[in-house]
């Protein structure tokens, strides 16, 4: 959805809507830490709320398809009210279909080997495309993050979810929240909050 003034989550975190989730979450990172109190104080909550809103629904990939669902029917705004006329898809022009009882016209083969032609640039293009590169450990944490834990200073260390980890951020909270039942608290590394951690089997 957008507001008056045409802002959606996207725009908050500065991506396109055709983003990877590794775009997102790096975007996200960099909005958290450029909107952090820390950084500009109270003045700065606004935009901090924004961008967390902003990351909670599109680091959710069904949360974001329902969101990109919202945004495609608000894009088909009304050219009239009740009143005036019918609502029309301003997108879309106006066409008018007019059955011939004659299916042998319609180009088949034509479309066919458009078909064939584009499953195969997609193909090639998917076999020739890097791979994302991982989003390399900053200790700003978000859900999802693998972490070592030191039992003797009972913190956290962020680490790249290759290589071996104790245990997965399954939310980061305010001071004054509690963690869901089954996960471990652990104060964030940034003194952000509290990190509710879920330990991995041994």
């Amino acid at each position: 959805m957008t507001d008056r003034r045409g802002a959606t989550h996207y725009t908050t975190l500065a991506v396109h809507p055709k983003a990877t989730p590794e775009e997102i979450r790096a975007a996200y990172r960099r909005a958290a830490r450029d909107a952090h109190p820390d950084r500009h104080g109270d003045a700065s909550s606004a935009r901090m709320a924004a961008v967390n809103e902003a990351w909670s629904v599109l680091g959710d990939p069904n949360r974001r398809l329902r969101y990109d669902q919202e945004i495609a029917r608000t894009d088909r705004e009304p050219t009239g009210s009740a009143a005036s006329g019918p609502m029309i898809d301003r997108r879309m022009p106006a066409q008018v279909l007019v059955p011939t009882g004659d299916l042998s016209r319609f180009p088949w083969k034509f479309f066919g080997v458009m078909g064939v032609l584009a499953i195969a640039v997609v193909f090639i293009g998917s076999m020739l495309s890097d791979d994302p590169k991982p989003v390399q450990p900053d200790n700003f944490l978000i859900q999802g993050d693998c972490v070592t834990i030191d039992e003797a200073r009972l913190e956290l260390t962020e680490v790249a979810c290759t290589t071996p980890y104790d245990a997965k951020v399954q939310s980061v909270l305010n001071f004054d929240d509690l963690c869901p039942t089954g996960t471990e608290e652990y104060r964030d590394p940034q003194g952000r909050g509290i990190a509710c951690v879920l330990r991995v089997p041994a």
